[in-house]
């Protein structure tokens, strides 16, 4: 293609009419040149599809190339989408295939979470009878210092007498 050239704006009437002579011109030759390279490309299409038909075995292994191509260009996630990795027998059993697979995952998923879940109720168990050990023992504690014989040593250790409120009761019974 040719590039156009600016006119330079000028008063003079016959140059500005030369100059749209020319613009003109080169206008109508780019027309010509796009109508040509237009055929052109019509003539290529038709010669490539009266060549597809009368050999169709060159057709055959380019579809095979290009099938083949397309197929490694395609992406893990689209070869599993589509099931293109499959064969031609299993091919509409693919989606099956594909829920087989997310509900073994699913499975696993669940199995490692349950397995979690068991491990960390073993360790609270664990701590809650180790609590309730220490619980048991501060209790028994408690009781060996405030039985009635430790309550009784502390008391003769003072001279101190213990007297039971039942029998000489100072209480008033109604």
């Amino acid at each position: 293609m040719t590039r156009y050239n600016q006119v330079p704006f000028e008063d003079d009437p016959i140059d500005n009419k030369q100059s749209a002579r020319q613009i003109q011109r080169r206008i109508d030759r780019e027309v010509v040149i796009v109508k040509n390279n237009e055929e052109h490309n019509e003539e290529e299409e038709t010669d490539i599809t009266e060549n597809a038909a009368d050999s169709t075995e060159g057709h055959e292994e380019y579809n095979e190339s290009h099938a083949t191509e397309a197929k490694r260009n395609k992406s893990i996630a689209q070869h599993i989408i589509t099931g293109s990795l499959l064969t031609d027998g299993a091919v509409p059993y693919h989606r099956y295939f594909i829920a087989i697979a997310v509900m073994c995952f699913v499975s696993i998923f669940l199995t490692f979470l349950s397995l979690n879940t068991s491990n960390e109720y073993r360790r609270k168990e664990r701590t809650l009878t180790t609590l309730h050990e220490r619980s048991v023992i501060k209790e028994e504690q408690r009781y060996g210092l405030s039985s009635k014989s430790a309550v009784t040593s502390r008391l003769k250790e003072y001279n101190i007498e213990l007297v039971d409120l039942s029998k000489d009761s100072r209480l008033i019974e109604k």
